[in-house]
């Protein structure tokens, strides 16, 4: 850790064990112990369980001993001046103990404690494990708990004030601290050196495994995979949040300070937690460090921000500086994972994630996007952010036409159809407003008038955010009402008082697709998208309202690039969640356009039988499978369509499909196709002309018995009466 001013450089805690090599299927042991149980069938698995992480095997812990006890001389600064110090010269290689030669404070880059000592009776000292910025490291037995495993955490100079101070700080905080994702504390004790110097050492648990810095160091040059660093992300982040819910602040979050074991992930070296918005010596990381932390003191982003950074020391090759670097591969193969960094890393303090809990869920969707991307497997998730869709679009019309190419959603539609932003089940004003979220628009109106009038008049008590989300739920019923300019005029207002809400983003950009103005709504869609990269509602507004922008453009070039955009956001929408069918739809919409009829056709194949809409999607694919060239056509093909149509209900639009494959297999057979075999039957029909013919004739007549228009009717019988085989009878 670092002192904001007074320390150039850092060194976290760091478990060195030198035998912890990564095994897929090993035991999965005890965190404490050199005890040893029987394997595990399948490594554990974390991040929402949804991935299963390499398993450590169980290490003894006195394998993590180090041999080489001292300081590297990189990392030898005085404690009071910061100047470096015990560094090599032309004499030889630099003094471990010695006087720094700019202040005279004496320094000591050795461990106080030796193989075999025993402190305040009770612990016996079995080696160093590490060293830390302000402190050493030792592995000891508990002579009086069953000799189990512990962790001596001492200062690495006992003359340095502030890391006395720090260090009190560190066992008061962990005295206090109780969670599953954080290091245990389970003593303070006091123990006097040779020297007559008497120090202070932290008892805590022995976690076995690694640091995630190590495993980094370990797989270098590469980073680690991206759903492997989010998962490691997840499993800490609510020991953050529970640490900001007793008013303190974590301040030094990096790869070094968090512990993989067998089972489990946790937060080790609190010596830099502080109250939130304290001052004084803030020790931190200066890679990971909010910019505005020695101004503001800790914060929750200041948290935030360190979250970011590590992240991005994960999983980028540049490093924790390369979270918003625009040539990182990374950042181009996962976009939400982009987003969630450059938000999370964002220069100004109130664009950050509110909260750990929100940030947690946001990565908890990333993650699940970019699992369906490196898998092909579907992750869908309940958003406790966006409601449900309210309708579907672009759906309903596909099957009457001969490709679904040519059928975006309507603008107006498209507005109505978009889920709605929820209230954080966490706001105050969640249990006050929730009736008024799903009233009726008129109704809603009204009662958001009474509540603020007896607001006004003193008659209830509502908390500060009551102001705007009533704003933001009066803008949604005037959208509803289509009063566009009035629901304007609160979002202007609102946008002034608060710029970093992204709802108001949302409804700016659902007004805009009400007057026509495409590009805005795109804009206004895409600064949401960025704040809530984990959600899909967003993926799914851009690519619809970039498939309008294709058909409302006329130069060649905007055109592409519109639906190249689309395409993009349709695929990540329908590869993390199968059963948004409209998803399915749009991008098979774009695989047409983009001549990949086949990708299209592969598209609407994925759509589960148990999803809204399936019947359409069925009734598409057979079109589709049956709307090419006569040469293009096999027996595949048009037994697939007709297995589609016969698992529908019978109803118009399936008979008229019935008859368009009856009709397609009669022009295969006679421009020369052969069926596999002579039994073979299509719709029940047999492979052969006359067959075909009597099917199609029957299929006709079907359709024209269900159409209403007598014309229609008249033109259907008609081309029955000619289609039929002849006879001499």
């Amino acid at each position: 850790m670092t002192a904001i001013g007074t320390r150039n450089d850092v060194v976290g805690m760091k478990n060195v064990a030198q035998d912890s090599t990564v095994a897929a299927d090993s035991p999965a042991g005890q965190s404490y112990s050199d005890r040893s149980g029987p394997s595990r069938p399948s490594p554990p698995r974390f991040g929402l369980r949804l991935v299963a992480m390499p398993a450590l095997p169980p290490t003894e812990p006195e394998a993590a001993v180090l041999t080489k006890l001292e300081v590297p001389e990189d990392k030898r600064f005085c404690w009071k001046c910061s100047r470096p110090v015990g560094r090599r010269d032309d004499r030889g290689p630099g003094a471990t103990r010695g006087a720094c030669a700019h202040c005279l404070t004496l320094f000591n880059f050795r461990p106080a404690l030796r193989e075999g000592d025993v402190v305040a009776e009770q612990y016996e000292i079995r080696g160093c494990l590490a060293f830390g910025g302000i402190g050493w490291v030792f592995l000891a037995r508990d002579r009086h708990v069953g000799g189990r495993w512990v962790v001596l955490k001492g200062l690495r100079n006992p003359r340095d004030i502030e890391a006395h101070v720090a260090a009190l700080a560190e066992r008061q905080f962990l005295s206090e601290v109780i969670h599953p994702a954080i290091v245990k504390i389970f003593n303070f004790v006091t123990h006097r050196a040779t020297d007559g110097a008497s120090a202070g050492y932290i008892v805590m648990e022995y976690i076995g495994g690694r640091s995630l810095g190590e495993m980094l160091e370990q797989q270098a040059p590469e980073p680690l995979p991206v759903a492997q660093a989010i998962t490691y992300v997840l499993e800490i982040l609510p020991a953050l949040d529970y640490l900001h819910s007793l008013g303190l602040a974590y301040n030094d979050l990096k790869p070094d300070n968090v512990m993989v074991s067998q089972d489990e992930v946790k937060l080790v070296d609190l010596g830099a937690v502080a109250a939130l918005r304290s001052g004084g010596s803030l020790y931190g990381t200066p890679r990971y460090q909010a910019p505005e932390v020695a101004r503001t003191g800790p914060t929750v982003a200041s948290d935030i921000y360190t979250v970011g950074r590590t992240l991005a020391a994960l999983t980028l090759t540049g490093g924790a500086e390369s979270s918003t670097a625009e040539d990182e591969p990374i950042l181009h193969r996962y976009p939400a994972f982009a987003k969630l960094l450059r938000r999370a890393t964002d220069p100004d303090p109130d664009r950050r994630f509110p909260s750990a809990s929100a940030m947690y869920r946001q990565l908890g969707g990333v993650l699940r996007m970019v699992l369906a991307q490196d898998t092909g497997l579907d992750h869908r998730q309940v958003s406790t952010t966006f409601g449900v869709p309210r309708t579907d679009f672009g759906v309903d019309v596909l099957p009457l036409v001969a490709t679904v190419d040519g059928c975006p959603p309507d603008p107006a539609e498209l507005a109505a159809a978009l889920p709605i932003p929820m209230i954080d089940p966490e706001d105050p004003s969640f249990e006050f407003l929730s009736a008024h979220l799903h009233a009726a628009p008129r109704h809603g109106l009204e009662a958001l008038r009474i509540s603020r009038t007896a607001l006004r008049a003193g008659m209830i008590e509502l908390p500060a955010s009551f102001a705007l989300e009533s704003a933001l739920i009066e803008t949604r019923a005037r959208l509803d009402l289509g009063d566009v300019r009035a629901a304007g005029e609160v979002l202007d207002r609102l946008r002034a008082e608060h710029p970093a809400e992204w709802r108001i983003d949302w409804f700016d950009a659902i007004g805009a697709l009400m007057t026509g103005r495409l590009e805005h709504a795109y804009a206004r869609f895409d600064a949401a998208a960025a704040m809530v990269p984990g959600e899909l509602a967003p993926p799914l507004a851009l690519a619809a309202t970039a498939e309008l922008l294709v058909r409302a453009s006329t130069d060649s070039l905007r055109r592409e690039r519109w639906s190249g955009l689309a395409t993009r956001q349709y695929r990540t929408v329908w590869q993390t969640d199968r059963s948004v069918v409209t998803a399915a739809f749009g991008l098979a919409r774009q695989q047409l356009g983009g001549g990949e009829y086949a990708a299209a056709i592969d598209t609407l194949r994925q759509v589960h039988a148990a999803a809204r809409n399936y019947d359409i999607a069925c009734m598409t694919l057979s079109r589709l499978l049956v709307s090419r060239a006569t040469a293009e056509l096999t027996q595949d093909r048009l037994d697939e369509a007709a297995h589609r149509l016969q698992e529908l209900p019978v109803e118009r639009r399936v008979l008229e499909l019935r008859s368009v494959v009856l009709e397609r297999a009669l022009r295969w057979l006679c421009a020369g196709g052969r069926p596999g075999a002579p039994s073979d039957r299509i719709l029940g029909h047999p492979y052969t002309e006359r067959g075909l013919r009597k099917g199609l004739e029957s299929a006709l007549r079907a359709v024209a018995h269900a159409t209403p228009e007598r014309l229609a009717r008249f033109a259907l019988v008609d081309r029955a009466n000619a289609v039929r085989p002849r006879s001499w009878i």
